[in-house]
C-alpha cells in the first residue's frame, strides 16, 4: 500500500491529495521505508529520494512543494505568489489557492488533516497533536480560511488522516487535569488505573459547534500505533521512527 486516498475528495478532479504509508521507499532501519522527513537523523539522500518517488508517483512538481517546521504551536501560514518556495516556514498549518502547490503535513502519531472548499477553491494542511487540538489549530485554521479566502463552513470538507487513537494513546494525570481544565474532560478515558486521551472526539465535538456536517467529515480508521507496520508510529516505533505524510494540492 503505497498511500491513503480519501472517499470525500476522490470526486473532484481539480485536487490531488493522498496519506503516504511507509511501504515503496528508500530508508533503511529503523526509518524503513518511505520516510519523508529530513529531521529525524536519516539518510538525507535516501528521504530526498524518497520525496521524489512520491511525487512521480502522484504527479506534483516536488521544487513547489511546500511542507512545515512543525512546532506544535498555533502559527498559520498563507502560501501565495509571493511566498518564497525554497524557505521551509514554521508553522503548523498551511492554506493556500494558489495551483500546483502541493502542501505537505509529517506525522507519526499526530493527526494529519486535510480541508478542501470546493467552491472558493481553498486548501489546508494541519499538524494536530495535542498541544495542537488543545489550542484550536483547526478552527483556528478554518476561521483563517473563512476570513481570508470566504470559506464558507457549508462547502468545507474535513479529513483527518490515520493517528494514534483512544486504544493506544496513554497519557499522566497531568494532561488529565490540562483536559479537564479545558473542558475537554469528556476526552479522557480511565482503564486499569490509566488514562487514555481521544483527541478525535474533541475535534468531532468543535466541527460540530461550528456547524460542520457529519457527511462532511471523514475520519481514517486507522490507529497508527496499531498499525506501525503501515504507518510511522512515534510510540510503537519507541521514539525513533519517520513520518508518513498528508498531501494536498489543486490542479
Amino acid at each position: 500500500m503505497r498511500s491513503l486516498q480519501s472517499t470525500l475528495l476522490t470526486p473532484y478532479k481539480n485536487i490531488i491529495h493522498a496519506f503516504s504509508t511507509r511501504d515503496n521507499g528508500y530508508s533503511l532501519k529503523p526509518f524503513l521505508q518511505n520516510n519523508l522527513a529530513f529531521h529525524v537523523n536519516d539518510n538525507p539522500d535516501l528521504v530526498l529520494k524518497n520525496h521524489q518517488n512520491y511525487a512521480n508517483y502522484l504527479h506534483y512538481d516536488i521544487n513547489k512543494l511546500v511542507y512545515m517546521e512543525q512546532v506544535h504551536g498555533t502559527t498559520i501560514k498563507i502560501i501565495d505568489k509571493e511566498t518564497d518556495l525554497s524557505k521551509t516556514p514554521k508553522c503548523d498549518a498551511l492554506i493556500t489557492q494558489e495551483k500546483d502547490i502541493p502542501l505537505m503535513v509529517m506525522v507519526a502519531d499526530c493527526i494529519p488533516i486535510l480541508l478542501f472548499d470546493p467552491v472558493q477553491e481553498v486548501i489546508a494542511v494541519v499538524h494536530a497533536g495535542r498541544a495542537g487540538v488543545f489550542n484550536n489549530i483547526l478552527i483556528n485554521t478554518i476561521d483563517e480560511m473563512k476570513n481570508k479566502c470566504k470559506t464558507n463552513v457549508k462547502d468545507l470538507l474535513v479529513i483527518l488522516g490515520p493517528s494514534i487513537r483512544e486504544c493506544c494513546y496513554e497519557v499522566g494525570e497531568e494532561i488529565k487535569v490540562e483536559a479537564q481544565k479545558l473542558n475537554f474532560g469528556y476526552s479522557i478515558k480511565e482503564k486499569d488505573g490509566s488514562y487514555y486521551l481521544d483527541l478525535i472526539r474533541i475535534i468531532k465535538q468543535e466541527l460540530q459547534k461550528i456547524n460542520i456536517k457529519n457527511k462532511n467529515i471523514e475520519i481514517s480508521k486507522y490507529c497508527t500505533s496499531c498499525n506501525n507496520k503501515t504507518f510511522f508510529s512515534y510510540r510503537a516505533d519507541k521514539n525513533t521512527t519517520g513520518r508518513f505524510s498528508g498531501l494536498l494540492m489543486l490542479k
